[in-house]
């Protein structure tokens, strides 16, 4: 959610004014939705492999090329196997592999135990057996790997703790690691790890990780772990905004609309907006529909603005949600139904943890359509709220 200040909040940029055709319409009543990629740094299948993959279904009787060791032999198997999804082949051909010292076979046949994909259940032991082994080779893919399994309390006796992985792969240059590493030490709430936290994420952030740009920016934005800097803290949202970071670039959005780190932008404010929204982000749709409502950054469109209401509205968002609520309410920018605009309203009251949500504006619609909606009327929608999820 927005960290930026409170402009973006129902009260203080969306004043809801309670027309007398709501309060007086009585007589307008409505009638009674398993990964099995390779890791970033295993997207390493060569070309002339995925083409000899898409000539045959059964790696085990493919042509290889000539002059191939017997591991080699094993790990292009295993490829041509994963790239056509055969998991029990690509099981069998990486565990040769990898017994012959082959590292990234080791990885591939770790990720489909770390994940089940061969049908025969998750089998983390025989992940951390492959995992190891490839760590044992400097593999920073591998440790990344064990570091995550470490997450889980049930394996840190046995592999040690998932700082300890990822501090090895992030020191020997591994992103997600740096990620990771700097997340561990933010959770810590020791003053020192938040300092070592933010120097992590500036790392991860440096090698390109939208991710890491986000947590670096949002370091410097709230002065965590070291002096607070508006202004690199909207540099690092934006660029991560331009990586279709959904929730930097709405915080980036907000920034500019706001004029916090750098001169205000409405015009900008809306683009990073819809970037957010058209990345599926509810929050982000709910605040876009508002600039559009609003004319922020460019011409009205209720009609618009009510159709990223209901995209956020469906996505749970709670603020979202009442937007939609006040259009249906108004028929403003969709037909004026007091049913639809009541049942949003009171779905509006938690967030999608399921929070009570603390918003005055909101409770005052909902004294005003309960004055227009039958008693009847007002008891079967929130029975019928009640039964929601």
């Amino acid at each position: 959610m927005p960290q930026s200040g409170g402009f973006w909040t129902a009260m203080s940029i969306f004043a809801l004014v309670l027309s007398a055709s709501l309060l007086s319409a009585q007589a307008e009543l409505p009638g009674d939705t398993p990964d099995f990629t390779f890791p970033e740094e295993l997207q390493l299948i060569p070309l002339d492999v995925q083409e000899a993959a898409s000539e045959t279904d059964d790696a085990a009787v493919a042509e290889v090329p000539d002059g191939l060791s017997p591991a080699e032999v094993a790990l292009y198997r295993a490829q041509l196997a994963w790239v056509n999804e055969d998991w029990v082949l690509a099981r069998r051909y990486a565990e040769t592999a990898a017994s012959g010292g082959d590292t990234m076979a080791a990885i591939m046949a770790g990720l489909i135990a770390r994940d089940g994909r061969d049908g025969e259940g998750i089998d983390l032991e025989r992940a951390i057996t492959w995992f190891r082994r490839a760590a044992d080779a400097e593999n920073t893919t591998a440790m990344f790997e064990l570091g995550k399994i470490a997450r889980d309390s049930r394996w840190t006796s046995q592999i040690g703790s998932p700082r300890r992985w990822f501090e090895q792969a992030a020191r020997a240059g591994h992103r997600g690691a740096m990620l990771s590493l700097g997340l561990e030490l933010r959770a810590s709430g020791i003053p020192q790890e938040q300092v070592d936290a933010r120097a992590w994420f500036e790392r991860a952030a440096r090698a390109g990780l939208a991710e890491g740009m986000y947590q670096y920016a949002q370091m410097l934005d709230q002065g965590e772990g070291g002096h607070r800097d508006q202004v690199l803290a909207r540099q690092w949202f934006e660029m991560a905004a331009e990586d279709r970071h959904a929730e930097a670039a709405l915080q980036a959005a907000i920034m500019y609309a706001e004029g916090d780190g750098g001169m205000q932008d409405d015009d900008r404010a809306r683009e990073l907006m819809r970037i957010s929204a058209e990345s599926g982000y509810p929050p982000a749709q709910g605040q876009y529909g508002l600039m559009m409502y609003q004319g922020r950054g460019g011409e009205p469109d209720a009609t618009m603005a009510g159709y990223w209401f209901e995209q956020g509205a469906r996505g749970g968002d709670a603020e979202s949600q009442f937007l939609l609520a006040y259009v249906l309410a108004q028929g403003d920018g969709r037909r004026q139904d007091f049913d639809r605009a009541y049942y949003w309203t009171l779905l509006a009251e938690h967030d999608a943890e399921g929070a009570w949500v603390d918003n005055p504006a909101r409770d005052q619609l909902r004294t005003a359509l309960e004055r227009v909606l039958s008693p009847a009327d007002a008891t079967r929608i929130r029975a019928e709220v009640a039964t929601q999820p």
